[in-house]
Parts: C-alpha cells; structure tokens; sequence
C-alpha cells in the first residue's frame, strides 16, 4: 500500500463531518488525596454526604480513611450505603436512592467499581428525579429547561473514588444497570450524570486482589481499543485511547504481579480514566455488545467477558476493510506489532497479542470456562444485537454474526 493511501486510511473518510466531546468532571489524581477529600467536594457544593459502597469495601479500613477525609473537611457524612452487588440492579439504585432521602443528603460520594459508581449514578437521577431506574433507560432523556431544548436540569453534587482500574465511570456520563427479573442490562446516558470530582488515590486499590486488577484493566483495554475504531471515533477520544493503552502496557502487568507497586496502580487508574474517554463520542463496540447479555444471563464478570470477546471482534472487525484495519494499525505500532499485511494480517496479529495477555493474566479464555453453554447462544444473541453498543461498531453484524462469534468464544 502506498503511503498516501495508508494516511488516507487512518483518517477514516477524512475530516470528520460531526461529533461532540466533552469531559466536564474534574479529576485529581496523586498520593494521600483521600485524606483532603472534604475539602475538595466542598468545592462541588456537598455539605451532607452519603456514601454509597459494597460490604466489602465496607469492611475494609478505606471507608473509614474515607469518612475521616470527608469530615477533616467540615462536611457530613450522613450515612453510608453498602449493599451493593458486583453487578448491580435496578433494586439498588432505588434503594440507595431512598437511603439518600432518608438521611437528608444533599450529595452523593460513590466509593468502589464500576457497579458502585453506576448504581450512584442512576440513584442520583432518582434522588433528583423521582420514578423507576428503567424510565430514565435510554440517551438525552433527563429533564431540560426551555421544554427540553435547553440545559439539563443539575443533580446533586456526585463525586467517585475508583476502587478498581477498568471501568472509567468515574469520568463517564452513562450508567449500565442490570434488570434480574428481565435478564437484560440497560443503559442510561445524559450530562448530568458525569461525576462533578474523580479522586484517584493509588491507596483506594492497595487491597484490590491481583484477578480483578487484571480483569477491570482489561475492560479499560476494551474500551481504548474499541473506543479508536468506532464508528464514532474522535480525535479526542483516539488522543486518550493511545495514551491509555501506552500506560497499560507499561503497567497492566506489573500492578498484577507487584500489588505493592502503588505507582504501577495509580498509572492503572489514570490510565482506565483515560480510556473511557471516547465514549463520550458514543464510541464502542461489540466487544460490548457481546458481554453485556454474557453478565445479564450467566453472571460472568463484565471485565472477564470483554478478555474473551475481544480478540474475537478485532479480527472480525479488522477483515472488514483497510479504513478499519488502519486504525488497528496504529494500536499494534504502539503495542510493537506487526502492521504490514491485509486488513486480516493486522486483526490477527493485536489478536493474538490479546489472547497471550489475557492467558498471562491468569484470566479465563473462552466462555465456557465460565458457565456460558452452548444452548445459551440464541438468548445471547437476542441481547446483543439489540444493545446500544452494536450500533456504533465499525461493521454491523447480523445475528448469524453474533452467533458465529459466541461460538468462536466458546
């Protein structure tokens, strides 16, 4: 290929014609920041603060670090509530929801995962709001001024302490909440539900066991990685994907192998930080799609289902056509792989690199190993080509394409 023709490529059809960035929480990352947390959430207007957490977490001496950042600061922590799952529902967030009403909480500080922060999230709209988690399902749907033409309503103050290294929610606008009666996980999405503050404190994952670093810092790799070959790519969100996939190359495994390491987790934080970003775009993919209905139906951790869904989708992806393969180019130039070659080659090759990193993770490698059947796929299939993410994916798969990938996973 000629290099014009290959620069031509990684434009993906040149100036982008439209998108929208934006990242309006305010992050603070470094050592011993829990400490003046109080202060800082002052600063978003918090006063009465509920915690929102897991038992686990609960259980540890962080809440109580926590508590005491909080009130070294003049706020009130009003109460703390800690039952959520590691996949939350809808529930949850009606019960959290409740807990802030009940305490007399004017704001809201999300200490945990992914799920803790989106059950948060949502029991903000709630808390805000009123009605049912799944009446706000869906994107833009929030209450606007000017008969909804004009600016979204505020929530009150929210702030997130990330307790692993995956999901970014910390930094995102959209919250995935599981409905058990139904066996579907539906998302919500709108500005107000970016966290006002994102404190990222190396010491709020020291007792984080080495299985789950190594599966939400997969998630995190799903998301940069998916993020800069979306449909709904952006030079924003490619800027962040390279940087996080940079820093998770130089400290995914050594924040496995060394717990001890705080600096190898901070750079985990920053860098699952980083990599939500193109989702403010609306950039994703399949790799999603396919883990979604992997936790609604059988329970499989999200970060687990993403190590094993994804090199599946990049080879399907990258065989589709060179202005695909291009931007899987660029990720293997930065992950020091192979970028010659057809579309194919090059889908094949960050493939491989995906499946050997996932093996030396210690992390499962097909779905089966984790309780998905066989006979399961026709319902995971109706879950995933009905997600929001297969809308943004640079090929869209028919259902015979889902299955086809279920079975390769298997």
């Amino acid at each position: 290929m000629a290099a014009e023709e290959l620069i031509d490529a990684r434009q993906m059809s040149g100036f982008k014609p439209f998108y929208q960035f934006q990242s309006p929480t305010r992050v603070i990352a470094g050592y011993g920041l829990i400490e003046g947390l109080g202060f800082e959430f002052a600063k978003e207007g918090a006063t009465r603060v509920l915690v929102v957490t897991d038992e686990v977490i609960h259980a540890t001496a962080l809440i109580d670090k926590v508590r005491a950042g909080v009130e070294d600061g003049g706020l009130e922590v009003v109460g703390i509530y800690d039952q959520v799952p590691p996949d939350s529902d809808s529930s949850v967030v009606k019960g959290a929801a409740q807990a802030a009403h009940e305490h007399g909480a004017d704001s809201i500080l999300a200490v945990g995962g992914g799920s803790v922060m989106d059950t948060a999230k949502l029991a903000n709209v709630i808390f805000r709001h009123g009605g049912e988690p799944r009446d706000w399902e869906g994107y833009y749907g929030l209450p606007r001024a000017n008969d909804g033409l004009g600016r979204p309503e505020e929530l009150a103050p929210f702030a997130c302490v990330p307790t692993t290294c995956g999901t970014g929610s910390e930094v995102s606008f959209a919250a995935v909440i599981k409905d058990s009666a139904e066996h579907v996980k539906f998302q919500v999405g709108d500005f107000p539900l970016y966290p006002r503050l994102a404190v990222l404190d190396p010491e709020s994952t020291r007792t984080l066991p080495p299985a789950i670093v190594a599966a939400t810092g997969m998630d995190a790799m799903t998301h940069a990685i998916e993020g800069i070959v979306s449909s709904e790519w952006s030079p924003h969100g490619d800027a962040c994907a390279l940087q996080a996939l940079r820093m998770l190359r130089d400290n995914l495994q050594l924040a496995v192998e060394h717990p001890e390491d705080d600096a190898a987790r901070g750079n985990m934080l920053i860098a699952a930080n980083l990599a939500i970003q193109p989702t403010h775009t609306g950039a994703i993919g399949i790799a999603h799609s396919l883990s979604h209905p992997c936790g609604a139906h059988y329970n499989v951790p999200h970060g687990v289902a993403n190590a094993i869904n994804l090199p599946w989708v990049i080879e399907y992806n990258a065989a589709a056509g060179e202005d695909i393969a291009a931007k899987y180019r660029d990720v293997n130039e930065l992950l020091g792989l192979e970028v010659g070659g057809d579309g194919a080659a090059v889908g094949h090759a960050l493939a491989d690199h995906v499946r050997e990193t996932v093996r030396t993770l210690g992390l499962p490698g097909r779905l089966s190993e984790v309780g998905v059947p066989e006979s399961g796929i026709p319902l995971l299939v109706e879950g995933a080509i009905g997600d929001g993410c297969t809308l943004v994916n640079p090929v869209e798969p028919s259902e015979e394409d889902f299955a086809e990938l279920y079975r390769k996973a298997l």
